[in-house]
């Protein structure tokens, strides 16, 4: 994900299913099945200080945690991946 670009709608970084799925391992039959079940949740921060306009995404699915740093053009700044989803 990092340098790759997200939409920002009414303050919130928004993923294509493409992206979501490619950051959580998962097909994108495979994300609309756990996105329909609940099983995916979704965390926006927004930074402050020398963070401000910076925002933090989480999402999180059985016990992996991918977070995400967007820059106010909607660049992907950071990424990484914590846990294991199999």
């Amino acid at each position: 994900m990092i340098g790759e670009r997200v939409a920002i709608e009414s303050g919130a970084p928004v993923l294509t299913a493409a992206q979501m799925a490619d950051a959580l391992g998962l097909s994108e039959e495979e994300l609309r099945r756990e996105l329909s079940a609940g099983q995916i949740r979704s965390v926006v921060e927004r930074g402050e200080g020398e963070d401000a306009g910076r925002l933090r995404g989480r999402l999180r699915w059985r016990s992996l945690e991918v977070v995400f740093v967007v820059g106010t053009d909607g660049l992907v700044l950071e990424c990484t991946h914590t846990g294991d989803w199999r």
